[in-house]
Protein backbone atom coordinates (compact mmCIF):
# COMPACT_ATOMS: atom_id res chain seq x y z
CA UNK A 1 0.00 0.00 0.00
CA UNK A 2 1.51 2.91 -1.26
CA UNK A 3 -1.44 5.68 -1.83
CA UNK A 4 -1.82 8.92 -0.05
CA UNK A 5 -0.78 9.70 3.05
CA UNK A 6 -1.48 12.93 5.26
CA UNK A 7 2.11 13.69 5.60
CA UNK A 8 2.21 14.85 1.49
CA UNK A 9 3.51 17.85 1.15
CA UNK A 10 1.28 20.19 -0.55
CA UNK A 11 -0.55 17.30 -2.90
CA UNK A 12 -2.45 18.00 -5.11
CA UNK A 13 -5.52 17.57 -2.50
CA UNK A 14 -4.42 20.44 -0.06
CA UNK A 15 -6.46 23.15 -1.24
CA UNK A 16 -9.83 20.77 -1.28
CA UNK A 17 -8.97 19.40 2.38
CA UNK A 18 -7.94 23.30 3.23
CA UNK A 19 -11.78 24.87 1.85
CA UNK A 20 -13.61 22.18 2.94
CA UNK A 21 -11.53 21.29 6.47
CA UNK A 22 -9.21 23.71 7.57
CA UNK A 23 -10.94 26.67 6.35
CA UNK A 24 -13.50 26.95 9.53
CA UNK A 25 -11.12 27.46 12.19
CA UNK A 26 -12.18 30.97 12.64
CA UNK A 27 -15.62 29.70 13.40
CA UNK A 28 -14.84 26.89 16.04
CA UNK A 29 -12.84 29.68 17.72
CA UNK A 30 -15.38 32.10 17.83
CA UNK A 31 -18.60 29.86 19.01
CA UNK A 32 -16.86 27.58 21.54
CA UNK A 33 -18.28 29.58 24.60
CA UNK A 34 -21.71 28.22 23.20
CA UNK A 35 -20.37 24.49 25.15
CA UNK A 36 -20.54 26.57 28.68
CA UNK A 37 -23.91 27.34 28.30
CA UNK A 38 -25.43 23.83 27.83
CA UNK A 39 -22.72 21.52 28.25
CA UNK A 40 -23.41 19.08 25.42
CA UNK A 41 -22.27 15.08 24.50
CA UNK A 42 -20.97 16.41 21.45
CA UNK A 43 -21.06 20.57 20.52
CA UNK A 44 -18.73 23.17 19.16
CA UNK A 45 -15.89 21.72 20.31
CA UNK A 46 -16.43 18.72 19.05
CA UNK A 47 -17.05 19.94 15.57
CA UNK A 48 -18.52 16.69 14.50
CA UNK A 49 -20.73 15.87 12.44
CA UNK A 50 -23.30 16.37 14.07
CA UNK A 51 -24.77 18.27 17.85
CA UNK A 52 -25.84 15.52 20.87
CA UNK A 53 -27.50 16.87 24.16
CA UNK A 54 -29.16 14.89 26.73
CA UNK A 55 -32.51 15.27 26.85
CA UNK A 56 -35.25 13.60 29.30
CA UNK A 57 -32.81 11.08 29.98
CA UNK A 58 -32.13 9.60 26.73
CA UNK A 59 -29.93 11.86 23.93
CA UNK A 60 -31.00 13.73 21.21
CA UNK A 61 -28.72 13.53 17.91
CA UNK A 62 -29.16 16.64 15.77
CA UNK A 63 -27.98 17.89 12.22
CA UNK A 64 -28.79 20.70 9.69
CA UNK A 65 -27.66 20.88 6.29
CA UNK A 66 -28.47 22.91 3.38
CA UNK A 67 -29.24 25.18 1.91
CA UNK A 68 -29.81 22.20 -0.83
CA UNK A 69 -30.13 23.37 -4.50
CA UNK A 70 -33.51 22.50 -6.16
CA UNK A 71 -31.72 19.42 -8.25
CA UNK A 72 -30.48 18.05 -5.27
CA UNK A 73 -33.47 17.99 -3.19
CA UNK A 74 -35.64 16.53 -5.98
CA UNK A 75 -32.98 13.60 -6.05
CA UNK A 76 -31.67 13.05 -2.06
CA UNK A 77 -31.54 16.17 0.24
CA UNK A 78 -33.39 14.79 3.34
CA UNK A 79 -31.33 10.95 2.99
CA UNK A 80 -27.91 13.52 2.83
CA UNK A 81 -28.89 15.48 5.93
CA UNK A 82 -30.01 12.19 7.71
CA UNK A 83 -26.80 10.65 6.95
CA UNK A 84 -25.14 13.21 9.87
CA UNK A 85 -27.42 11.88 12.18
CA UNK A 86 -27.09 7.99 11.44
CA UNK A 87 -23.19 7.73 11.29
CA UNK A 88 -22.86 9.16 15.03
CA UNK A 89 -24.89 6.37 16.24
CA UNK A 90 -28.59 7.39 15.97
CA UNK A 91 -32.02 6.55 14.15
CA UNK A 92 -33.80 9.73 13.00
CA UNK A 93 -37.07 10.54 14.76
CA UNK A 94 -38.39 13.44 12.71
CA UNK A 95 -37.36 16.29 10.18
CA UNK A 96 -38.06 20.55 9.68
CA UNK A 97 -37.14 21.87 6.34
CA UNK A 98 -36.84 25.69 5.06
CA UNK A 99 -37.71 26.25 1.72
CA UNK A 100 -37.56 29.30 -0.40
CA UNK A 101 -38.37 29.89 -4.22
CA UNK A 102 -41.62 30.26 -6.38
CA UNK A 103 -44.92 28.26 -5.54
CA UNK A 104 -43.97 25.44 -8.01
CA UNK A 105 -40.64 25.53 -6.90
CA UNK A 106 -41.67 24.44 -3.53
CA UNK A 107 -44.31 22.35 -4.66
CA UNK A 108 -41.88 19.88 -6.72
CA UNK A 109 -39.80 20.24 -4.19
CA UNK A 110 -41.94 18.89 -1.28
CA UNK A 111 -43.23 16.44 -3.57
CA UNK A 112 -39.74 15.03 -3.54
CA UNK A 113 -39.10 15.40 0.59
CA UNK A 114 -42.41 13.91 0.57
CA UNK A 115 -40.95 10.68 -0.89
CA UNK A 116 -37.94 10.49 0.88
CA UNK A 117 -39.49 11.06 4.28
CA UNK A 118 -42.12 7.85 3.86
CA UNK A 119 -39.36 5.61 2.19
CA UNK A 120 -36.82 6.42 4.91
CA UNK A 121 -39.41 6.86 7.74
CA UNK A 122 -37.98 10.58 8.59
CA UNK A 123 -40.91 12.64 8.74
CA UNK A 124 -41.01 16.38 8.05
CA UNK A 125 -42.90 17.52 10.91
CA UNK A 126 -42.10 21.64 10.52
CA UNK A 127 -40.32 23.77 9.14
CA UNK A 128 -40.35 27.80 7.38
CA UNK A 129 -40.87 28.82 3.93
CA UNK A 130 -40.47 31.87 1.81
CA UNK A 131 -42.31 32.66 -1.41
CA UNK A 132 -39.98 34.36 -3.62
CA UNK A 133 -40.68 33.98 -7.39
CA UNK A 134 -37.37 35.73 -8.21
CA UNK A 135 -35.15 33.56 -5.44
CA UNK A 136 -33.11 30.55 -6.62
CA UNK A 137 -35.04 27.80 -5.28
CA UNK A 138 -33.14 26.08 -2.13
CA UNK A 139 -33.35 23.79 0.68
CA UNK A 140 -32.56 23.68 4.30
CA UNK A 141 -33.14 20.51 6.34
CA UNK A 142 -32.87 19.81 10.33
CA UNK A 143 -32.95 16.15 11.10
CA UNK A 144 -33.50 14.76 15.04
CA UNK A 145 -32.36 11.54 15.78
CA UNK A 146 -32.24 9.84 19.20
CA UNK A 147 -28.76 7.99 19.87
CA UNK A 148 -28.80 3.77 19.74
CA UNK A 149 -25.56 3.44 21.17
CA UNK A 150 -24.12 4.23 24.68
CA UNK A 151 -22.29 6.81 23.13
CA UNK A 152 -21.46 8.30 20.04
CA UNK A 153 -19.17 7.37 17.85
CA UNK A 154 -17.07 10.49 17.15
CA UNK A 155 -14.88 11.64 14.02
CA UNK A 156 -11.89 11.95 16.25
CA UNK A 157 -11.31 8.52 18.07
CA UNK A 158 -9.31 6.54 15.22
CA UNK A 159 -6.25 4.41 16.88
CA UNK A 160 -2.65 3.24 15.49
CA UNK A 161 -2.99 -0.10 13.58
CA UNK A 162 -6.66 0.77 12.74
CA UNK A 163 -7.97 -0.41 9.23
CA UNK A 164 -9.99 2.47 7.49
CA UNK A 165 -13.06 1.30 5.65
CA UNK A 166 -16.18 2.26 3.71
CA UNK A 167 -19.78 0.98 4.19
CA UNK A 168 -22.07 1.05 1.58
CA UNK A 169 -21.88 1.89 -2.01
CA UNK A 170 -22.06 5.67 -3.20
CA UNK A 171 -25.39 6.96 -2.68
CA UNK A 172 -25.92 8.01 -6.59
CA UNK A 173 -28.58 7.75 -9.39
CA UNK A 174 -31.94 8.98 -9.66
CA UNK A 175 -34.23 9.30 -6.14
CA UNK A 176 -35.47 6.02 -6.69
CA UNK A 177 -32.06 4.28 -6.94
CA UNK A 178 -30.81 6.65 -3.87
CA UNK A 179 -33.74 6.02 -1.77
CA UNK A 180 -32.86 2.38 -1.74
CA UNK A 181 -29.09 2.21 -1.21
CA UNK A 182 -29.80 4.45 1.52
CA UNK A 183 -32.03 2.18 2.86
CA UNK A 184 -30.29 -0.69 2.47
CA UNK A 185 -27.02 1.10 4.11
CA UNK A 186 -28.90 2.98 6.89
CA UNK A 187 -30.24 -1.01 7.87
CA UNK A 188 -27.11 -2.48 7.58
CA UNK A 189 -25.48 -0.09 9.70
CA UNK A 190 -27.79 -0.17 11.92
CA UNK A 191 -27.22 -4.18 12.53
CA UNK A 192 -23.76 -3.01 12.95
CA UNK A 193 -25.00 -0.72 15.87
CA UNK A 194 -26.59 -3.47 17.48
CA UNK A 195 -24.18 -5.99 17.24
CA UNK A 196 -21.90 -3.69 19.07
CA UNK A 197 -19.03 -3.51 16.71
CA UNK A 198 -16.24 -1.62 18.50
CA UNK A 199 -15.83 1.17 15.57
CA UNK A 200 -13.30 3.70 16.56
CA UNK A 201 -14.24 6.63 14.30
CA UNK A 202 -16.54 7.42 11.85
CA UNK A 203 -18.27 9.72 9.66
CA UNK A 204 -19.87 10.34 6.34
CA UNK A 205 -18.44 11.20 3.08
CA UNK A 206 -20.11 14.44 1.80
CA UNK A 207 -18.54 17.72 0.79
CA UNK A 208 -14.53 17.27 0.09
CA UNK A 209 -14.57 13.90 -0.63
CA UNK A 210 -13.35 10.72 0.93
CA UNK A 211 -9.72 12.33 1.16
CA UNK A 212 -11.24 15.77 3.41
CA UNK A 213 -13.06 12.93 5.28
CA UNK A 214 -10.19 10.70 6.18
CA UNK A 215 -7.69 13.87 6.28
CA UNK A 216 -10.11 15.20 9.15
CA UNK A 217 -10.73 12.16 11.21
CA UNK A 218 -7.07 11.27 11.05
CA UNK A 219 -5.92 15.25 11.97
CA UNK A 220 -8.59 14.96 14.66
CA UNK A 221 -7.13 11.83 15.97
CA UNK A 222 -3.45 12.82 16.14
CA UNK A 223 -2.78 10.40 13.70
CA UNK A 224 -1.10 9.81 10.00
CA UNK A 225 -3.08 7.44 7.45
CA UNK A 226 -1.80 5.32 4.69
CA UNK A 227 -4.60 5.46 1.82
CA UNK A 228 -4.69 2.42 -0.65
CA UNK A 229 -4.06 2.97 -4.75
CA UNK A 230 -6.62 0.55 -6.02
CA UNK A 231 -9.98 2.56 -3.78
CA UNK A 232 -12.87 2.12 -6.19
CA UNK A 233 -14.54 5.53 -5.91
CA UNK A 234 -13.62 9.02 -6.52
CA UNK A 235 -11.41 10.82 -3.40
CA UNK A 236 -13.06 13.99 -4.34
CA UNK A 237 -16.67 13.31 -4.77
CA UNK A 238 -19.70 13.20 -2.39
CA UNK A 239 -20.33 9.47 -1.84
CA UNK A 240 -22.37 9.58 1.02
CA UNK A 241 -21.29 6.79 2.64
CA UNK A 242 -20.20 5.53 5.61
CA UNK A 243 -16.42 6.09 6.08
CA UNK A 244 -15.06 3.99 9.56
CA UNK A 245 -11.75 3.54 11.28
CA UNK A 246 -11.71 0.26 13.27
CA UNK A 247 -9.42 -2.45 14.48
CA UNK A 248 -8.01 -4.91 12.20
CA UNK A 249 -10.29 -8.15 14.06
CA UNK A 250 -13.72 -6.16 14.14
CA UNK A 251 -13.65 -6.55 10.34
CA UNK A 252 -14.75 -9.79 9.73
CA UNK A 253 -17.81 -9.11 11.84
CA UNK A 254 -19.07 -5.95 9.37
CA UNK A 255 -17.72 -7.85 6.59
CA UNK A 256 -20.82 -11.09 7.43
CA UNK A 257 -23.42 -8.32 8.25
CA UNK A 258 -22.34 -6.65 5.41
CA UNK A 259 -22.44 -9.64 2.99
CA UNK A 260 -26.24 -10.45 4.59
CA UNK A 261 -27.17 -7.10 3.64
CA UNK A 262 -26.01 -7.03 0.48
CA UNK A 263 -24.06 -3.73 1.64
CA UNK A 264 -20.74 -3.17 0.41
CA UNK A 265 -17.86 -3.04 2.46
CA UNK A 266 -14.23 -1.67 1.10
CA UNK A 267 -10.87 -1.26 3.10
CA UNK A 268 -9.75 1.66 1.67
CA UNK A 269 -6.50 2.47 4.20
CA UNK A 270 -4.73 2.11 7.26
CA UNK A 271 -4.04 4.42 10.52
CA UNK A 272 -0.72 4.98 11.10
Amino acid sequence: MSGVKKTDPAGKYDSLIEKHVRSLGWMKKELTVMDSLIDPVMGINSWDDAVIVPFGGKKLVASVDGPYTKRLVEKSALIHSATDVVVKGARPLFALDTLTGSEQDMREMIFSLKEQALAMKIPILGGNTMVDPDSEPKCSLTVIGELMTKEPIRDCGACKGDVIALVGEPIWGNRAERIEKAKTLFGAWFKILEKEVNIHASKDVTKGGLISAVYEVCEKSGRDYELSENIPFSLTRNLDNFLISLPEKECKKIEKICRESVVSFSVVGNVL
